[in-house]
């Protein structure tokens, strides 16, 4: 695995009110139409992990699928009787494990590390 894959650590010991990037409200406000048009645009090709549980009374799964199927490069994972925040979730070790997977997917050109070839469970 290629070291420009992993990510720096997170800093530790800090707060949030700590951070001058963060606001107090700011969720409230609307994001900026420049930064929706470059999170919206497909140009971008960036690789996308989507992550939902099926249980999830807030997600779009429909809308979910057609924003997966319109980016370029892109993965919906639908977590079995999960809801709304999926890495919160009893099956938060498998969501971690999807990430994960994901990642190292990125780091080997997108070429999946492994893969079922049959199964009977």
């Amino acid at each position: 695995m290629s070291s420009t894959c992993v990510p720096p650590a997170p800093p530790t010991g800090g707060t949030l009110s700590e951070d001058a990037g963060i606001r107090r409200g700011a969720l409230d406000e609307a994001v900026p139409e420049a930064l929706l048009a470059a999170a919206y645009a497909s140009a971008l090709g960036l690789p996308t992990l989507l992550l939902v549980g099926d249980a999830d009374p807030l997600a779009d799964r429909e809308a979910l699928v057609r924003t997966a199927k319109s980016l370029p490069c892109a993965r919906l994972s639908a977590v079995r009787d999960a809801h709304h925040d999926v890495l919160n979730d009893m099956q938060r070790r498998s969501v971690a494990a999807e990430i994960v997977t994901f990642l190292e997917t990125l780091c080997n050109e997108l070429v999946p590390v492994g893969t079922v070839d049959s199964g009977a469970w």
